[in-house]
C-alpha cells in the first residue's frame, strides 16, 4: 500500500503548530528481521508512531508506481544529479521493485568519474517531527550512504531542475555510514545561515548496516535532535534555530578511495520512508484567539530597532515570514496590545524568532493583565523556534493588557521580537486556585513540569489529584493535562477522571515515557462556572509514581469535516532588489468568508512554503531567481484542521537580472612560495553563485567558487600556485550571480618569495607530550592540533637554503579555551628570543615574530610552549621569509 497523503487530521501540526512539541526520550519501534517486508502485509497508515507525540503524516513504501510495483514516483522525488566525491550521481541508477527503492553502485565511467551512483531528493519539505526509513546498506571500501535533510538553492549542483526560491537553511544527518566501516555511524547536524555552521556529535559504534535491513530515525525538535538506530537512542544533539522546512535525501555516493570492486555492480536498498508529524496541542482552535505580529496596528517599538538582515539575506523566521524585528540598543522595548472581544483568561504565547546564540539571554517580557503585572525571564538562545508559553492571565478588553519585551540586565545579546498570541484558555497548575489533592503527596523539584515549575508525585492508589476549572462559558473544551519528563518509573497509564455536563467519562492517558508535553484527554462539553473538573488516580496494582502538574480547558468550535472556501483574488509579483540582487514574490489574497477559518498555506510550484497557517492575508518570500516563471496557489486551513482545495493557478514571472553584482570588496594577496593567497570580503549579493579568479589576466575557476552559504571560507582564503617567485604577478577576483552576470575585477598585485613554510603534517614539524587532532581551523582552513598537558612542546624546523635575515610568522589559530599565554620561542644563530601570544583572542592570522639571522641548513627552529595550564596550546603554521 502506497501512501502518498497529508493526514486531513494533522493539517495543522504538520508544520509545527504545537505551542509546546514533545521532547521523549521513548525508544522507537524495536526493528523487524533483515529481511525486506513483503509488499501487502504492511501498511504505513496504520502504523503507530515510533515515538509519542506524532502521527504519521506522509510516507512512501516503495511500492512501484505501475501495476507490476516498478517505478519511483517522479511526482514526489527529484533524482539526485551532478558529480560528487568519487562518483557520477546517475538517475538510472535508482529503481523501485519489489516494495524496494534501489540505488544501484557501478564500476562505470560517467561525466569523468569512474563509478556510478545516486539518490533521491524529496520534492516536499518537511518541518519538526520523526523521520524515518529502514534499509540495506553497502559493506564492501568505496561507498557512502546517508539518510538527511538540507533544502534546494540554484547553486545546489544535485538537482539542476529546481528553480525555486533559495530554501537551503540547515542539515541534519540522520546517519551516515562509509561502507569500509559499516557499523560506524555518523549523526550530525549543520546550518547554511548566516553562513556554514557545523554542529558535530559523536561516532557511534551500532550494528552492521550490510547484514540486513535496519532501521533508522531521528527526531527534530525546536531545540535539538534525537538519533536513533533499531529502536535505540543513539545521541542527542542540541539544534538552536534558525529552522526551514527541508528535503529529505536518501543517497549512496562513491566516496572512499580505492573502491574494493569485487562484488560491484552492487545496491542499497530502502524499505520505505516515512514522516512523523507533532500532534497538535489545540493552541489555535479557539474562534477568539488573537495574533498580534511586528508590523501590526497592535505593536509599537520604544528606542532603536531594525530589520533583522543579515549580509542581504533574511535568516531569521518569525511566525508568518522572514520580517523580523532586532535591537542591539540598551533599554530597546517592543509591545504587542491586543485586540481583545471577551474578558477570560488567555494564555499568552509568545514566538521566539531564535538565530543560533545571538539571542538575549535574558529576554524580560512584562505581562500586563486583570491582576497586575507579571514578569517572565526568557533566553532566547535556548527556547527553541517555536510558540514560548508566558502563562495563563484573565484580560479584559479595552483596558491596555498586553506584552511588552525589554532585554533584562541579567543576560546580553541581540533582543529579538515577532509575534504575540492570546488564546482563551483556563489553565491550572498544581498548586493554583483550582487545583486540589486528596492522600498523600509530595513535591519534586527534580522533575519540572509546566514552564519549568515543581510537579507533585504519589505513590499510593488512595491519592488523587483534581482540577476545578471556573470556565467563562458553557461551551465545549479540548482538555490537555501536562505530562512531564521523567524517570522511567512514572507510570505510563494516568487514569484521569473528567466531569462534564454530560456525565463522566474515565480516560487512560500515556503519561510516562518522559513525553514532556500536552496531553489531549478529549473534547467534552462543560457549563460555565465550576460544576466540571478532572481527576487524577492511580488504578490498583499498577507500581510506579504518579505525577501531577497541570490541566488546560481549552473552548473549542464544533468539530466538522468539511473543507473551507477557497481563498479568492489571488495576486502575486515579484520585485526585484537593484542593490541585492534580490527577487522578492508579494502574493495577497482576499480570505475566505468563513467564521472558522484559521489561516492560508502558500505554495509555489505545489510545494508549500509556510511551515503553518498564514494568520495575515499576504505573504513575502525572498530569494526567488530571476528570469522564472513560478506557479502560486493559496488554501484556506480551518480550525478542525481542514484545508481547501487550491485556488486557481496564478502565474507569475520573476524579472531577468541584467546587472553585474558590484566587485569584491577588500581584495588583498598573501605572498607564498611559488604562489599566494588571495583574500576578500564576501559579496552582499543575495543571488551570489560564487566567484571568478584571475591570475595574470586569465581565468583559473572553471566553475563559480563558493556560495551565498560560505561567507566563513573568506577569511580562510584562495591559494593560488604555479607562480614565479620575485616576479610581479596580477591576481583578480569577480563576483558572479546566479543569472551569469559577473563584476568587474578586483584586482591586487603580489609577488611571491622563497620562504620555508612548514604546517603540521609536514616533515619538518615534531611534538613531545600528549597532543591530538583540533577542530578549530588554522592558516588557510587547515587542520590544527592541541594538547592541555603544561609539558607539551611541538617545533617547527626549517631547512633554510641560504644564510640571512628571515622574518618569522606564525600562523595562530584562536578559540575560547586555548592558553592566553602561548611561549613562542625562537632559535636562530644570535641566541634565542621568546614572545608570549594569546590565542584567545586576536589571531586567526599570521603574528610576525621578529626578524633574526639564521645558518643555511637546519639550524634554528621555532618552539611554542605553554606557561598556563589547563588550558589549550594550538598549532600550525610557521614561516620563515627571507
Amino acid at each position: 500500500m502506497k501512501v502518498r497523503r497529508t493526514v486531513v487530521a494533522l493539517a495543522l501540526a504538520a508544520a509545527f503548530a504545537a505551542a509546546v512539541l514533545p521532547s521523549s526520550t521513548a525508544a522507537p519501534a524495536s526493528p523487524v528481521d533483515a529481511s525486506p517486508i513483503a509488499v501487502g502485509a504492511r501498511s504505513a497508515a496504520s502504523s503507530p508512531a515510533p515515538v509519542p507525540g506524532y502521527q504519521l503524516s506522509w510516507a512512501d513504501e516503495f511500492d512501484g508506481v505501475a501495476a507490476d510495483g516498478l517505478g519511483l514516483d517522479e511526482s514526489q522525488w527529484h533524482y539526485r544529479e551532478g558529480e560528487k566525491a568519487i562518483c557520477s550521481n546517475s538517475p538510472d541508477n535508482v529503481s523501485v521493485s519489489q516494495g524496494l527503492m534501489r540505488i544501484a553502485l557501478k564500476r562505470e565511467a560517467r561525466a569523468g568519474m569512474d563509478y556510478t551512483c545516486g539518490g533521491v531528493i524529496s520534492r516536499r519539505t518537511f518541518g519538526y517531527g520523526y523521520y524515518e526509513t529502514r534499509a540495506q546498506l553497502w559493506g564492501d571500501q568505496g561507498f557512502h550512504s546517508a539518510m538527511w535533510t538540507t533544502g534546494l538553492a540554484d547553486y545546489v549542483p544535485d538537482t539542476p531542475g529546481y528553480k525555486g526560491p533559495n530554501n537551503r537553511v540547515n542539515e541534519i544527518d540522520g546517519f551516515e555510514v562509509d561502507s569500509h566501516k559499516p557499523d560506524e555511524f555518523t549523526q550530525v547536524s549543520h546550518w547554511f545561515v548566516p553562513h556554514h555552521v557545523g554542529n558535530p556529535g559523536r561516532p557511534y559504534k551500532g550494528p552492521d548496516s550490510s547484514d540486513g535491513f535496519h532501521t533508522y530515525g531521528f527526531e527534530w525538535t525546536p531545540t535539538e535532535v534525537r538519533y536513533y538506530i533499531d529502536g535505540k537512542l543513539t545521541q542527542t544533539l542540541p539544534k538552536a534555530g534558525p529552522h526551514g522546512l527541508q528535503n529529505i535525501w536518501l543517497t549512496t555516493l562513491g566516496y572512499t578511495s580505492p573502491v574494493d570492486e569485487t562484488n560491484l555492480p552492487g545496491e542499497t536498498t530502502w524499505d520505505y520512508f516515512r514522516y512523523y508529524a507533532p500532534v497538535d496541542s489545540g493552541a489555535d482552535t479557539s474562534a477568539d484567539t488573537v495574533v498580534v505580529d511586528n508590523g501590526d496596528s497592535g505593536y509599537a517599538e520604544s528606542g532603536s530597532w531594525a530589520d533583522e538582515i543579515t549580509d542581504g539575506h533574511h535568516e531569521v523566521f518569525g511566525f508568518q515570514n522572514k520580517d523580523v524585528r532586532r535591537s542591539d540598543a540598551p533599554g530597546a522595548s517592543a509591545r504587542w496590545t491586543p485586540g481583545l472581544e471577551t474578558a477570560q483568561p488567555y494564555e499568552v504565547f509568545v514566538w521566539n524568532p531564535n538565530l543560533l546564540k545571538t539571542g538575549h539571554t535574558a529576554a524580560t517580557y512584562t505581562v500586563t493583565h486583570d491582576q497586575g503585572t507579571t514578569e517572565v525571564t526568557l533566553d532566547q538562545t535556548r527556547s527553541g523556534q517555536q510558540w514560548i508559553s508566558l502563562g495563563s492571565y484573565r484580560m479584559t478588553p479595552g483596558v491596555g493588557h498586553g506584552i511588552r519585551v525589554t532585554g533584562g540586565t541579567a543576560g546580553s545579546g541581540t533582543l529579538r521580537a515577532d509575534a504575540v498570541k492570546f488564546v482563551p484558555a483556563v489553565v491550572i497548575d498544581n498548586g493554583g486556585s483550582g487545583y486540589g489533592e486528596r492522600g498523600v503527596w509530595g513535591a519534586s523539584a527534580a522533575v519540572k513540569g509546566w514552564r519549568g515549575s515543581d510537579t507533585r508525585w504519589a505513590t499510593s492508589s488512595a491519592a488523587t489529584a483534581r482540577w476545578t476549572p471556573d470556565l467563562p462559558t458553557s461551551t465545549r473544551y479540548d482538555v490537555y493535562a501536562w505530562a512531564p519528563a521523567s524517570a522511567d518509573d512514572t507510570i505510563t497509564a494516568g487514569a484521569f477522571t473528567v466531569v462534564h455536563e454530560g456525565g463522566t467519562t474515565d480516560v487512560v492517558a500515556d503519561t510516562g515515557n518522559g513525553t514532556d508535553r500536552w496531553v489531549r484527554l478529549g473534547n467534552f462539553p462543560f457549563a460555565a462556572g465550576s460544576t466540571g473538573y478532572v481527576e487524577l488516580g492511580k488504578k490498583p496494582g499498577v507500581e510506579g509514581i504518579m505525577r501531577a502538574d497541570a490541566v488546560k480547558f481549552l473552548p473549542t468550535a464544533p468539530s466538522d469535516a468539511q473543507a473551507p472556501t477557497v481563498p479568492r483574488n489571488i495576486l502575486a509579483s515579484v520585485r526585484p532588489n537593484a542593490s541585492n540582487g534580490d527577487a522578492v514574490l508579494h502574493v495577497r489574497w482576499s480570505p475566505a468568508n468563513d467564521g472558522d477559518v484559521l489561516g492560508h498555506h502558500v505554495y509555489v510550484d505545489g510545494n508549500r512554503v509556510t511551515w503553518q497557517p498564514v494568520r495575515r492575508n499576504s505573504l513575502c518570500l525572498y530569494e526567488m531567481l530571476a528570469g522564472q516563471t513560478y506557479d502560486v496557489t493559496v488554501t484556506s486551513v480551518d480550525r478542525s484542521g481542514n484545508e481547501s482545495a487550491h485556488s486557481a493557478v496564478t502565474k507569475v514571472r520573476a524579472p531577468e537580472d541584467t546587472k553585474a553584482p558590484a566587485p569584491p570588496a577588500d581584495v588583498s594577496a598573501e605572498a607564498t612560495n611559488g604562489g599566494a593567497v588571495l583574500y576578500w570580503d564576501q559579496s552582499l549579493e543575495v543571488d551570489l553563485h560564487g566567484y571568478h579568479v584571475y591570475v595574470d589576466g586569465k581565468r583559473i575557476t572553471e566553475e563559480p567558487y563558493g556560495n551565498p552559504a560560505d561567507a566563513h571560507l573568506r577569511p580562510l582564503g584562495f591559494p593560488v600556485g604555479e607562480l614565479t617567485n620575485d616576479v610581479e604577478h596580477e591576481l583578480a577576483v569577480t563576483a558572479v550571480d546566479q543569472t551569469g552576470n559577473e563584476s568587474t575585477r578586483a584586482t591586487v598585485r603580489v609577488t611571491p618569495r622563497p620562504m620555508s613554510l612548514i604546517g603540521i603534517d609536514d616533515e619538518g614539524y615534531t611534538e613531545t607530550g600528549v597532543w591530538t587532532a583540533s577542530s578549530v581551523t588554522g592558516w588557510t582552513g587547515s587542520k590544527t592540533r592541541t594538547s592541555n598537558s603544561s609539558s607539551a612542546t611541538a617545533t617547527w624546523r626549517p631547512q633554510l637554503d641560504t644564510a640571512g635575515q628571515y622574518e618569522v610568522f606564525a600562523w595562530v589559530p584562536n578559540n575560547a579555551n586555548s592558553s592566553t599565554a602561548a611561549r613562542y620561542s625562537v632559535t636562530h644563530a644570535g641566541g634565542t628570543s621568546a614572545i608570549d601570544i594569546d590565542q584567545t583572542t586576536g589571531g586567526n592570522r599570521w603574528i610576525s615574530l621578529g626578524t633574526f639571522g639564521f645558518a643555511a641548513g637546519a639550524t634554528g627552529d621555532v618552539t611554542v610552549s605553554n606557561t598556563v595550564p589547563g588550558s589549550y596550546l594550538r598549532t600550525s603554521y610557521v614561516k620563515f621569509v627571507r
